[in-house]
């Protein structure tokens, strides 16, 4: 990705253009990091260039947003992709984080700082486990079996995504959001290892798109710990309770690093809006949308 900075009346404004994901998004961290050290304490991030943005982007927002906060300062997103929109949408961050149609607007908010409303109630489901749920049903579906690195995750996903008929494809979301359920399995369940496994199975039609993805880890087991995080940070949101919310932004559980945080989750329980499980051992999960 590139990254370009315009200084206008102490804000610092980076246009961001390409993809921020895990390979590139301590890049931004870090030139933003430039400008705090500078004194400028108010950021715009101008994002019509930006076409992708994962849950290691979010990470890097939640970061910056928590450091400038804290310093009396402000981040404020501009001109985002539909796309991108609905990744901080989903996770939730338009609670707090700010978001403007246009530059222009921006940079007048940062003159006015006036809050962005939240949206409206969601069904709150967290994460199921439940060996015996419906989704983890493969019947019917495809099933593929891989050796994998977190190099190899997007291409996997974007020939996944191929199978999918164009009425649900919403290519961009559905294939971040895939992309992060498997990195989830490579990443925290095989260590990252290409001897171990990595099992998918996939069905789709004009109406849905189901997917169960297994590990050879141990397993997650700390959905519980996670779901009473996720309602507190769902209950500050709604009550508007930003000083609250900013102590649930990120889940912090014994394997996380510092790009990680639950952020993917976060909005996987909102997209897949049938559902998110967990076998009992903690290393199959299963999702699907309806549309």
């Amino acid at each position: 990705m590139t990254i370009t900075r315009e200084d206008r009346d102490r804000t610092a404004v980076y246009a961001l253009a390409g993809e921020m994901d895990l390979y590139c998004s301590q890049e931004v961290k870090e030139r933003i990091q430039e400008a705090l050290d500078e004194g400028i304490r108010k950021i715009v991030l101008e994002c019509s260039d930006l076409s992708y943005l994962d849950s290691s982007g979010i990470g890097v927002l939640i970061s910056l947003l928590t450091s400038l906060r804290k310093q009396g300062g402000s981040l404020v997103l501009c001109s985002l992709c539909s796309t991108v929109r609905s990744v901080i949408q989903l996770t939730k961050l338009t609670g707090f984080l700010p978001v403007t149609d246009t530059l222009e607007d921006a940079l007048e908010h940062l003159g006015t700082e006036e809050d962005n409303e939240p949206e409206p109630s969601v069904d709150l489901r967290g994460i199921i486990r439940d060996n015996n749920h419906p989704l983890l049903s493969t019947a019917g579906m495809y099933h593929k079996e891989f050796n994998l690195d977190l190099r190899r995750v997007r291409r996997l996903s974007q020939l996944i995504l191929q199978k999918a008929p164009p009425e649900i494809r919403e290519v961009n979301l559905l294939e971040q959001q895939l992309s992060e359920i498997i990195k989830n399995a490579v990443r925290h369940g095989n260590n990252n290892d290409p001897n171990r496994k990595t099992k998918i199975w996939f069905s789709f039609s004009k109406s849905h798109a189901h997917f169960i993805v297994q590990d050879e880890g141990t397993g997650f087991q700390k959905a519980e710990d996670w779901n009473d995080f996720y309602a507190k940070k769902m209950d500050a949101f709604h009550k508007k309770d930003f000083d609250r919310m900013m102590e649930y932004l990120s889940y912090r559980g014994p394997e996380s690093v510092e790009s990680d945080g639950g952020n993917a989750l976060f909005a996987a329980v909102e997209f897949w809006n049938r559902g998110v499980v967990i076998t009992e051992k903690g290393n199959t999960f299963a999702v699907r949308r309806d549309y």
